[in-house]
């Protein structure tokens, strides 16, 4: 992977369980001015839990705290997978709708419907895509 930016946030660990441990984090002030807090979600005002698959080397105990290190490049390619492809794929389909003469609303509503399909293939490869953004932690 090419070196870029890391988003990097400290948190507390919550569980640990075989391969995963669960990151409780709240958000710090910083966020407010952090260049990348549109597409990450953990700038909100609430604690999240986050899942981190670690290897089997790697041991963490409860109650640990811990640094949760993203890449910024993976928080643009998950803007890309959840809103700029649907986005070009409705404008797509209503542009090609109304072009070939079909009402308005029908062309929306198929529009919307054609959705469908691309969130289905989100959710199916859920699993895959999960292990493809994966958090890395660094111990204090």
């Amino acid at each position: 992977m090419a070196s870029s930016e890391t988003i990097k946030h400290s948190g507390i660990i919550s569980e640990v369980s075989g391969k995963t441990v669960k990151v409780r984090i709240t958000p710090e002030a910083a966020c407010g001015s952090c260049r990348a807090r549109g597409s990450c979600s953990i700038g909100d005002k609430e604690e999240k839990i986050i899942e981190v698959y670690t290897s089997p080397d790697e041991t963490y105990k409860t109650g640990e705290e811990i640094i949760v290190v993203l890449e910024q490049s993976l928080g643009l390619k998950a803007l890309g997978l959840g809103y700029i492809a649907p986005f070009i794929i409705l404008l797509a389909v209503l542009v090609t709708l109304t072009s070939l003469g079909m009402n308005e609303g029908t062309a929306g509503v198929i529009s919307l419907l054609s959705l469908a399909p691309w969130y289905a293939g989100l959710s199916f490869f859920k699993e895959r895509l999960k292990k493809g953004f994966s958090f890395r932690l660094q111990k204090m």
